[in-house]
């Protein structure tokens, strides 16, 4: 279990460290890329948490409270990480969007004799165009609530982990301090929650707004 256990937190640290790589790349085709590259590890992070589960469950008794902690807490990790990585592809994803369509503007060419392009198809690649616009919105706007329903399921993790550490605590007899510093770091956790949820939100308004006009 602790091989497993180390190499899952190194393969951890080696996907934060492809999301900064991604952050970085100029073209979409390097992005791409690395993006395979990290939902690849992110799968071999999930299925790696639970065969940690089930080698806790086999632990002894005296070593299961303490060892299941240890897993729940790199479970966490990885839904952070995954969470982070879909909002950076998400940001991105927009941006190659945005600048396929600029550039498709740019190319198209009108002159005032040309009769190849009429009025009505015009006006017909104008709402095609709108029309995608709505698409790309509504999509931004499911992965924002996909988001949301990822933080909702980490604030209720963290509650059940804040409840295993006080039972695990009273369990062991850990001082007051120890305690203490266990509810400090959940309270931390906490507050990142709900500052996640407010800045997805003003996101997701900001966006919108600025769609609208």
């Amino acid at each position: 279990m602790e091989a497993l256990y180390q190499s899952t937190n190194f393969l951890l640290q080696k996907v934060q460290h492809d999301l900064g790589r991604l952050e970085g790349t100029q073209n979409e085709q390097d992005a791409q890329v690395v993006v395979q590259s990290i939902y690849s590890d992110i799968g071999t992070l999930k299925d790696n948490c639970q065969t940690l589960d089930t080698y806790v469950s086999r632990e002894q008794p005296a070593r299961k409270q303490a060892a299941r902690m240890r897993v729940e807490q790199l479970r966490m990790d990885v839904q952070r990480v995954d969470m982070a990585v879909s909002a950076v592809h998400t940001r991105m994803t927009q941006r190659w969007r945005s600048a396929s369509e600029r550039e498709e503007l740019l190319s198209t060419r009108y002159r005032p004799n040309d009769t190849a392009l009429s009025i009505g198809d015009h006006e017909l690649l104008l709402n095609d165009r709108l029309h995608s616009s709505h698409n790309h919105l509504d999509d931004l706007i499911s992965q924002g609530s996909a988001v949301l329903d990822s933080l909702k399921s980490q604030h209720f993790n963290l509650r059940g982990v804040s409840r295993k550490m006080h039972d695990i605590g009273r369990a062991l007899g850990l001082s007051n301090s120890t305690l203490q510093v266990i509810d400090r770091r959940v309270r931390e956790d906490w507050i990142l929650f709900v500052i996640g949820c407010i800045v997805c939100c003003i996101f997701m308004y900001a966006f919108y707004r600025f769609w609208k006009g």
